[in-house]
């Protein structure tokens, strides 16, 4: 992830409450001190019975707050508003159920509550707790609550192994997740974080398709899968409900966690996930890199290689545009977005790029450069591009990190269209 420099260095206050889950919270700490966040925890009674806070101390480069500071006579300003005040954004990993109460019913009992009464910043929120605690119905009333609060980025608790050996939902949402949801919300540069796709349905292929040759060869390209999968979380952070169709990824899979996601390996197989979706969806986000072209035989054999050339020669056949038959039955209400690599200069582009809008039916095309260093594939590299409709509308979006083009891209689109 990209390394902020000092000019850009975010404040980060990390409110961390008694779940075991806590245990997780150091690495969380390093790992955002290494991207040179500037970082101060605070630490409730509970979570103090977990971490030492002499360990925080030390991979934050800050002082860890505790419970009993709250109160203490060297502060000039109640702390709670001093670490507001200082803030940029906030995090509280992990949220229990106790505190997740105090805050939806306004009890500002204990420094953590008071903190998170006072604040107006962006709060990234991962919950964490035993599966029955996390379905009880309080709980999620409260946390039904807590989604109306206009400047929450809420990650759901994911599911897996818990420390009281149940399997079920209650895990802390990784560590990369919740850096990420940081990310998008330093891309939003300093606007006020706003949930503005509630209530869309928002469907996004990503990734590439691999045809079988033979049983030992098959036809596949780079494609990671990188560029659609954030685009999936940037669209779940501002409120939608997303669906992510994907060829394998070559990715952080901690990083798919809270998208609802289906696998596909070939092009008929992304053709059918489509169909199933297509229909429902406001926003069709046409990102899969898929082949070319594939082969119609079907061999359980390994082909000599002395024949390989006559069995292709034989056997090819191209795929279908998949995006220009499905934009054959698009609805009114609906937005469908291409994307188009491309290699060269985008003043040779342009041209070829206007004709295939025309040719796929849909409503923008995003064109992005492959061939230039730095850019293209995996998700480090970063990106720019063009945005294209069918009229004359040109968006450039410069060279960035892949999650704020992502978040830009999105921006623009939902722009145009209102």
């Amino acid at each position: 992830m990209k390394t902020k420099t000092e000019t850009s260095k975010k404040k980060v206050l990390l409110l961390i409450t008694g779940s075991i889950a806590a245990v997780r919270i150091p690495l969380l700490v390093s790992q955002l001190a290494k991207e040179n966040y500037e970082i101060r925890c605070v630490l409730s009674k509970n979570a103090e019975k977990l971490i030492k806070p002499l360990s925080l101390s030390i991979l934050s480069r800050n002082s860890c707050i505790l419970e009993n500071d709250q109160w203490s006579n060297i502060q000039s300003t109640p702390l709670h508003i001093e670490l507001c005040n200082w803030a940029d954004i906030l995090i509280i990993a992990p949220l229990t159920a106790t505190t997740l109460s105090k805050w939806v019913t306004g009890n500002a009992e204990g420094l953590i509550p008071s903190i998170l009464m006072a604040n107006i910043k962006p709060i990234i929120v991962a919950p964490a707790m035993n599966t029955q605690m996390w379905l009880n119905e309080a709980v999620q009333k409260n946390y039904e609550d807590l989604q109306n609060y206009e400047n929450v980025l809420s990650l759901q608790p994911s599911q897996g192994l818990l420390a009281c050996d149940a399997i079920g939902i209650g895990k802390i949402p990784p560590n990369d997740l919740i850096q990420l949801a940081l990310e998008f919300i330093i891309s939003n540069n300093q606007k006020p974080y706003r949930k503005d796709l509630l209530n869309k349905k928002i469907l996004i292929t990503g990734g590439c398709t691999s045809e079988k040759i033979d049983a030992a060869r098959h036809i596949t390209n780079k494609s990671s899968g990188a560029m659609g999968l954030l685009m999936s979380q940037v669209a779940r952070f501002r409120g939608a409900e997303v669906k992510y169709v994907h060829g394998p990824l070559k990715i952080d899979k901690d990083l798919t966690d809270g998208i609802k996601r289906y696998e596909i390996e070939t092009s008929v197989d992304l053709i059918n996930a489509i169909k199933n979706e297509i229909s429902n969806c406001d926003y069709f986000f046409m990102n899969a890199a898929v082949s070319d072209f594939k082969i119609i035989s079907n061999t359980s054999g390994k082909i000599p290689k002395n024949k390989i050339n006559d069995y292709l020669n034989k056997n090819f056949e191209l795929v279908p545009d998949i995006l220009k038959t499905m934009s054959e039955s698009k609805k009114n209400n609906q937005v469908f977005v291409g994307f188009c690599a491309f290699t060269g200069s985008i003043k040779e582009a342009r041209i070829i790029i206007k004709e295939k809008i025309i040719q796929k039916g849909c409503d923008y095309l995003f064109a992005n450069p492959i061939d230039l260093e730095g850019q293209g594939f995996g998700f480090l590299a970063q990106n720019e591009g063009w945005l294209f409709d069918t009229k004359n509308m040109e968006h450039h979006i410069k060279k960035t990190s892949k999650i704020d083009l992502a978040n830009k891209l999105i921006t623009q689109i939902i722009s145009e269209k209102k």
